[in-house]
């Protein structure tokens, strides 16, 4: 067998490897729960978590209450789904575009030093105690929400939804085919 063949083989091999639908597994409940407490909060205040958005002083002020009320829907509704394993790769493609929102957001504050007392991510209440709490927004968030991006594109590229609704309806169409 030629080197070319035995990369091809070696690749293949990994590439469909059944470990991945485990580690997919894992990485969807971590992340999808993580989501689904980030949204809450954000949901039950949007508010206050229009505020936390205002903080970054990224978006016009129109957008701001637009972006407060949808995008913690957003994030419950992938959550949920991700959660299931229902279009779990469609899901990981959006989880990834919130999460390079959130990166950029997260690099603009620390690039211009703001002064916040929380991300706004996990809750948004915390950003009307501006003046007692303040400080500059840290790496250790862009960091995790990058390994999250990381994670989720993993999903992304070998999650075979196995583990979920997406193999439950794969399985079920297989047996009514066999009929």
């Amino acid at each position: 067998m030629s080197d070319a063949g035995l990369l091809k083989k070696w690749v293949g091999a990994f590439w469909n490897h059944p470990a991945h639908a485990g580690v997919s597994l894992v990485i969807r409940w971590v992340v999808g729960i993580t989501f689904l407490v980030a949204a809450w909060p954000k949901l039950l205040a949007p508010e206050d978590f229009a505020f936390s958005i205002a903080l970054y002083r990224m978006l016009p002020e129109r957008y701001v209450h637009i972006l407060a009320i949808a995008l913690p829907m957003v994030e419950l509704f992938a959550a949920v789904l991700f959660l299931a394993g229902f279009r779990v790769r469609g899901t990981a493609v959006v989880m990834c575009g919130m999460l390079v929102m959130f990166i950029v957001a997260l690099a603009y504050a620390h690039v211009h030093q703001l002064e916040m007392p929380s991300c706004g991510c996990f809750t948004p209440a915390g950003a009307r105690a501006l003046a007692d709490h303040a400080e500059e927004v840290g790496t250790g968030l862009l960091w995790r929400d990058v390994a999250m991006l990381f994670a989720c594109g993993y999903v992304w590229l070998f999650d075979t939804g196995r583990f979920g609704v997406d193999g439950l309806l794969r399985r079920l169409a297989a047996r009514k085919e066999g009929k």
